[in-house]
């Protein structure tokens, strides 16, 4: 990157000092980070690196915009590695590779494309074209190369189905800098403002949404926690089947939201146990069907968690009865909970083996365990790694 720099200056006619200051507001936007639905974290850098190729002509040429990219990231992960949150320093070495080469290849496709859409269209709109055309190339590889070097054992493809959720983010974060580059040369020292102003909302936006997710997660994995304090459950079963229940929707190919649901079902699928503290209870009798019932009616009182209630609801149901073919109405995630939910009771507390637990599995598998959901645990127990 330092060679890509000094290559880009030397050979460049650009002004150092637009240059350098390019380079430093790189530098300290790297700093501030967005976090988007996926779990990346999009870097302001990336606003302040879209603006540097779209000033080629009024203020940089082609060689000045690389060596202000490469002098503001290189820069940027430098500051990071001084002055970054220790989140930031963990990822400081592989966000620096990813976002930077995103950068170089924003550069060079808009540059590439201005030219060949200004045959087509004119030069009118020739660069709005290009630098559109440039930023969906740099979203792709963004989200592509998070995906696939940020987890190793889940379904690269539910990786990328995540990362495309990004988009929001990302789109901000190029409109700010695509702003900033066509106002400058008409406002000069006023168009950070005018940038950055209306950005700032939507910053604020993306992270209050962050908030709440982390809230409703705390939130939901505090609750679950309540049968197994009380001794209703087994301690760590909550976590055990929701982590399972996760890696199974990734094999199945469920979408986000749904991986989501899953989790959240899964963590309070025995939230109905703490019902059987009233001696009444208990004394009358109660199936597994009326603990999932209760559980569903104490999750049901939170609006935002009413398709939790309906799949911890039917968690009990068997996947089809004799003499019918599987029902149609029953959720995957329900299932998927139900078998995730019985592997862990196999091994956890009736001390049975991987095999052994997996036969219970497969003894179950004409009526009460999807078959389907069975070979995805069979898959992750056994190779380890989901399919992709």
């Amino acid at each position: 990157m330092l060679g890509i720099a000094f290559i880009g200056v030397g050979q460049s006619d650009s002004s150092l000092v637009a240059v350098s200051i390019a380079g430093v507001l790189i530098a300290g936007a790297a700093l501030i980070t967005v976090p988007a639905s996926s779990g990346n974290r999009f870097s302001l850098a990336l606003a302040a690196a879209t603006a540097v190729p779209l000033l080629i002509g009024p203020i940089f040429d082609f060689g000045g915009a690389i060596g202000a990219v490469a002098v503001g990231f290189l820069s940027g992960w430098v500051v990071l590695q001084l002055f970054g949150s220790d989140e930031q320093t963990a990822t400081a070495d592989s966000d620096f590779l990813r976002q930077s080469f995103g950068a170089f290849l924003f550069a060079a496709f808009y540059v590439a494309l201005e030219g060949a859409a200004g045959l087509w269209i004119g030069p009118a709109g020739a660069n709005l074209v290009a630098a559109v055309a440039a930023a969906l190339v740099w979203f792709a590889f963004e989200t592509g190369a998070w995906a696939m070097t940020t987890y190793d054992r889940v379904s690269r493809r539910y990786l990328l189905r995540l990362a495309v959720e990004d988009w929001p983010v990302a789109f901000s974060l190029f409109a700010v800098g695509a702003l900033f580059a066509y106002v400058l040369p008409e406002l000069g020292w006023w168009a950070p403002v005018v940038a950055l102003l209306p950005y700032s909302f939507a910053h604020i936006a993306f992270y209050r949404s962050h908030l709440a997710r982390v809230t409703y997660s705390q939130t939901i994995r505090s609750l679950a926690r309540i049968p197994e304090v009380a001794g209703l459950s087994p301690d760590g079963h909550s976590d055990r089947t929701a982590d399972l229940s996760v890696a199974v929707a990734t094999e199945l190919g469920l979408n986000p939201h749904e991986v989501r649901m899953v989790e959240y079902a899964a963590r309070l699928h025995d939230i109905g146990r703490i019902t059987l503290n009233e001696l009444n209870i208990i004394k009358v009798g109660f199936t597994d069907d009326d603990i999932a019932r209760w559980g569903s009616e104490i999750i049901s009182e939170a609006p935002f968690l009413t398709e939790v209630a309906a799949l911890v609801r039917q968690q009990h149901d068997p996947y089809r009865r004799p003499g019918e073919r599987k029902d149609p109405d029953l959720p995957i995630p329900s299932k998927i909970i139900k078998a995730a939910s019985a592997y862990d009771h196999a091994t956890s507390e009736l001390g049975f083996s991987t095999l052994e637990a997996l036969e219970v599995l497969h003894r179950g598998a004409a009526y009460d365990f999807d078959p389907d959901v069975v070979e995805g645990i069979r898959h992750i127990v056994m190779l380890g790694e989901p399919k992709s």
